[in-house]
């Protein structure tokens, strides 16, 4: 019993820990990568090839993947196995992998430049990471019956209409790039959309205590 306590205690530890850097972190590369603007470009060019943090970006996003995999061990460890919890923790999984090792291995291309290899595997790892946690809250919905969990499943809707309206914007402000003071800002957009995910993990954290 104790090794299973501590084991679920250093995935929740693991998880707040992630929640607090990946903001700050976020706000601190800004400042070190001059010219940089936060509102209309992506996180990912904060550790785009030729980056003065490329390195630093790279770097913490191993460290991603391992405090997000710490977390799904917890995770698995405090529900009976059911069909919903794996594939919820593959989804969690896919999520730290991807956005994690994935794109912070392979480095995104400068703006305005021909898209290499590296920038190739970037956009699949982001992907697959994106799907992982689009996906998860529709899994935890099914593994938590409405009847007992109301609260949460109204939660989790929000969660998904959050998500699909921040995913428009940012697609929109990505792809067509319009003159328009709500859809030019896609790195407003991707932050309120990690953010609406990374509160809903916040959520599951605690309900797992």
């Amino acid at each position: 019993m104790k090794g299973r306590e501590t084991i679920i205690w250093v995935g929740l530890v693991s998880f707040w820990l992630f929640f607090i850097l990946e903001i700050t972190l976020d706000i601190w590369f800004g400042s070190k990568f001059p010219g940089y603007d936060w509102k209309s470009e992506s996180m990912s060019y904060l550790g785009q090839s030729g980056s003065p943090i490329q390195h630093w970006v790279s770097l913490w996003g191993i460290f991603v993947s391992v405090l997000i995999s710490l977390f799904v061990i917890a995770f698995y460890r405090v529900y009976p196995s059911n069909m919903w919890l794996k594939l919820a923790a593959f989804s969690l999984l896919l999520y730290g992998l991807g956005e994690g090792m994935g794109s912070g291995l392979f480095p995104i291309n400068p703006p305005d430049t021909a898209i290499t290899v590296d920038g190739k595997f970037h956009n699949i790892f982001s992907g697959i990471g994106d799907t992982g946690m689009v996906l998860l809250p529709f899994w935890l919905m099914l593994m938590f019956p409405r009847n007992e969990n109301r609260r949460l499943h109204a939660y989790l809707w929000t969660v998904v209409g959050i998500g699909l309206v921040m995913t428009s914007f940012f697609l929109v402000a990505k792809y067509y790039q319009p003159d328009n003071f709500i859809l030019h800002d896609k790195g407003v957009w991707q932050r309120i959309y990690t953010l609406n995910y990374y509160v809903m993990l916040l959520v599951l954290s605690f309900k797992m205590l």
